[in-house]
């Protein structure tokens, strides 16, 4: 596109070195800043706006079949003052337009009695299915790590509520056949199967029924994967894996996503790292490592200590936004978000998807055993420093890390 001194906008397109997609990236620029919002397709040469209007053979306007993918949504059991949220991303859910998204706490009375094999316990409050109610019809997943802290009886509470408020669910069940059932959406645009586990890796209740659906081993899934392919035009895969906090996959996650590529899936979705990690393509199936956290609640003990804060990182979310169309490939547009404490806006910064940018720039440069000994160095280097700065200091505040030191002093 030629450049005109009248022109505040400048738009190109890169493609990387591997030609697996092309990334279309629109520069705003105004007077003092400059910000980029990310706008990928895959396998497209062109930007798609997602909100492209399209007309039938009548000329009445046809809806295309899109789906908004989000991080993970946990409300605690005591519920803060939080009004009803409006709809993320400009969508007016229906049949053909739907957000998914991961529920992290389980609705129920009380916490489960047995011990995880790693960390605390947690509960949504009954009524926080309210805080969605104008997201339906919508799409859940559950399969993770926290879905039987209320036990049995507020699993089953969960689906229920979800299930009346208009939410379809997927990855957790009562029965074995419940908790292994993919979930099928489909659309005049064609059909779309999702599967969804839980890995070991983040302690979860391991195999049990009722409970989520655990991860089975690269065999099974890939004889699952190739059974969805035959009956949905498209398989999207949603894992809860890998670590917490760390911005990058760990060696494994980026084996792992190529052999589901390879097994036929068409979307990759992760979950549960609680920050935005970045994005790669293996042929035409995007892989979001991690979206991290739509919202994601606050709670302090009884001794006013912090159990549940986030730190600014925690507070970006990545928004992907799906749009199917028969005989395509999927394409898809990033949103950012930022979880302002009680509610959750679109960030005007776009924190999340320049974070998964920046983040995504190692894929490029590393792979293989290089990526191995790279992704340690740099992991020792979180744990000795960055760690104790982003979720230490930054997360607590200055009040907070002041006062922690001054009872430190005193014992």
């Amino acid at each position: 596109m030629a450049r005109s001194k009248n022109l505040d906008w400048l738009f190109y397109v890169c493609r990387d070195k591997r030609n697996h997609c092309i990334n279309d990236f629109l520069l705003y620029r105004t007077n003092y800043t400059a910000t980029f919002e990310l706008i990928a397709s895959c396998r497209s040469n062109a930007c798609t706006s997602s909100n492209e209007k399209k007309h039938d053979s009548t000329g009445r306007i046809k809806r295309s079949m899109q789906l908004l993918c989000l991080g993970d949504i946990a409300l605690a059991d005591q519920l803060p003052a939080c009004k009803p949220w409006t709809v993320p991303g400009a969508l007016a859910p229906n049949d053909d337009m739907q957000i998914i998204f991961n529920w992290e706490f389980p609705i129920g009375g009380t916490v489960n009695s047995k011990p995880r094999a790693r960390g605390m316990r947690f509960m949504a409050h009954p009524d926080s299915v309210a805080v969605i109610k104008s997201w339906a019809p919508g799409l859940v997943t559950l399969a993770n790590n926290h879905i039987l802290d209320a036990g049995e009886d507020g699993l089953a509470q969960t689906i229920c509520s979800l299930q009346k408020a208009g939410f379809n669910t997927v990855g957790a069940g009562m029965t074995a056949d419940e908790v292994k059932r993919p979930l099928i959406w489909e659309t005049k645009e064609g059909r779309l199967a999702i599967i969804n586990w839980v890995f070991a890796e983040t302690h979860p209740d391991w195999m049990a029924i009722p409970g989520p659906n655990c991860w089975p081993g690269s065999d099974s899934a890939r004889l699952i994967i190739q059974d969805l392919k035959r009956e949905a035009d498209w398989v999207m895969v949603v894992v809860h894996w890998s670590d917490e906090l760390f911005p990058y996959p760990m060696p494994k996650d980026r084996e792992l996503a190529r052999q589901l590529s390879g097994m036929g899936a068409d979307i990759v979705i992760g979950h549960h790292p609680h920050v935005v990690r970045g994005m790669e393509v293996f042929g035409p199936c995007p892989v979001f490592y991690s979206l991290g956290n739509f919202y994601f609640a606050e709670r302090r003990n009884s001794d006013g200590e912090w159990i549940l804060k986030g730190a600014p990182r925690n507070r970006e979310g990545l928004g992907v936004q799906f749009t199917f169309r028969r005989g395509r490939d999927p394409e898809y547009r990033l949103l950012s978000f930022w979880n302002n404490k009680r509610e959750t806006l679109p960030d005007p910064f776009h924190r999340a998807s320049r974070r998964m940018k920046t983040v995504s720039s190692a894929f490029h440069r590393y792979q293989g055993d290089t990526y191995v000994s790279w992704y340690q160095k740099e992991r020792a280097r979180f744990d000795k420093w960055d760690s104790r700065w982003h979720f230490g200091l930054l997360r607590r505040g200055v009040v907070d890390s002041v006062r922690r030191l001054i009872l430190k002093i005193q014992e």
